[in-house]
């Protein structure tokens, strides 16, 4: 599936959105990946593992399921930075 609709380098201009031209300090330009594939690839991990309560809803059951699951997880990684931003500020 990401071979297919998001291959990371397409160089042929295919997909604008996936790769951009940047410029390095000496103004050579070269390509760079617009989004983390890495994190892509651990997000469709992660909704694996809802993928038979997912295969039964409506489109909009599903999308609401899956604002809501996307936004209950970012809470709880921000809370977990917070406690380990401020277990290491106490430390100091």
């Amino acid at each position: 599936l990401c071979r297919k609709w998001c291959n990371p380098a397409p160089l042929n201009g295919s997909a604008p959105n996936l790769v951009v031209v940047e410029h390095d300090v000496n103004g050579n330009a070269h390509y760079k990946r617009a989004f983390n594939t890495q994190a892509c690839e651990q997000l469709n991990a992660w909704l694996g593992g809802f993928e038979t309560i997912l295969k039964r809803m409506t489109v909009y059951n599903f999308k609401w399921f899956l604002h809501a699951m996307l936004y209950i997880h970012t809470q709880q990684v921000m809370n977990k930075q917070r406690l380990r931003d401020n277990k290491e500020g106490n430390q100091d």
